[in-house]
């Protein structure tokens, strides 16, 4: 079996998979990939099933070393990676297409320029024992990935088998990869990057100010976000005094509001419950977006309809198969 060796840590890279969600009704966090549209592209990039593991990597990436080299594929946010073989010349590596890594060479991400969140997969898998049914860490309770943690340089991670992907490669300088790449998914503005969100159902609660202005003021990604979730500053929401709520059931891309004002947009790692007014939702296809949010960024929220939000998801969808039969055809 093959490994995947960690040279220099990035700060915060972890093993993830399409995570637990059939276990959130027991009160088990589902995490996995944040942006699971970049994930699944990296895989699907090097013939993985859609729900292998990857490696996750957080706003600076780690140098990796490949002793046996592999078919590997980068998406997601762009951190540069190049890659350093013996007696040749350092090579870019692209990005959104499968990339043949020579045996010895090693890979060096360096901090994300645009987006947060960038995805490795490699050919075969990420071979790391299942947790509960998942590879992927659920870094609060210390478990699945690799050994429950972020990854640390001298990290060994295995590889599983595989035939590889019949594709045709072009050679490069010490690699080889596609002729063709897909088009990146669309990372958020430097800007000002927008979600579209339905109504929560405590939206009600909110002052009239507030109903008004969550639509017009812009709210920045605090540095206390994390993968449970993103702390929203900016001016405070105000909930209209109706006593205590209950605790109820969240999901991921729920936008809470605690006493502060501040919103909390629950990402992959959130629990499965919680008290705070639930007062919008952020729609399925705009996650990987909101994914690729790094702190200090502001974001504003659109309204739109459940119709609108499974035409939505149904169009990115069908970009995705496009893409892959486009790869298929040109494999």
């Amino acid at each position: 079996m093959s490994i995947v060796r960690v040279l220099r840590a990035g700060l915060s890279t972890t093993v993830q998979d399409f995570g637990r969600p059939s276990l959130r009704e027991y009160g088990v966090s589902c995490a996995g990939a944040m942006d699971r549209l970049s994930h699944e592209l990296a895989n699907r990039l090097v013939g993985n099933p859609a729900e292998a593991a990857t490696l996750e990597m957080t706003l600076s990436g780690d140098e990796l070393e490949w002793p046996d080299g592999g078919l590997i594929a980068v998406t997601g946010g762009e951190m540069s990676p190049v890659l350093f073989d013996v007696d040749l010349p350092e090579s870019r590596v692209p990005l959104q297409t499968p990339v043949r890594v020579p045996p010895g060479a090693r890979i060096r991400f360096g901090t994300a320029r645009r987006g947060c969140r960038s995805y490795v997969a490699v050919a075969g898998g990420l071979a790391v024992p299942r947790v509960m049914g998942s590879r992927s860490t659920y870094l609060r309770a210390n478990i699945g990935g690799f050994q429950g943690r972020i990854l640390q340089a001298g990290d060994e991670i295995p590889v599983g088998d595989s035939d590889g992907q019949r594709c045709d490669l072009a050679t490069g300088e010490g690699i080889s990869f596609g002729k063709w790449f897909v088009r990146p998914l669309d990372l958020p503005n430097s800007e000002d990057a927008g979600l579209r969100v339905m109504r929560g159902s405590h939206f009600g609660l909110l002052s009239e100010q507030s109903q008004a202005s969550i639509w017009t003021d812009r709210f920045v990604v605090s540095a206390r976000s994390d993968r449970m979730g993103y702390r929203l500053s900016g001016n405070a929401l105000n909930v209209q005094s109706t006593g205590d709520l209950l605790s109820e059931g969240t999901a991921i891309g729920t936008l809470q509001l605690p006493p502060d004002g501040d919103p909390i947009l629950l990402m992959a790692d959130s629990a499965p419950t919680g008290g705070y007014a639930r007062i919008a939702h952020v729609i399925s296809a705009d996650l990987p977006l909101a994914a690729q949010l790094r702190p200090g960024q502001q974001v504003h929220f659109k309204e739109t309809t459940l119709q609108t939000a499974h035409a939505l998801l149904r169009q990115q969808r069908n970009d995705i198969e496009k893409a892959m039969l486009r790869i298929r055809l040109q494999g």
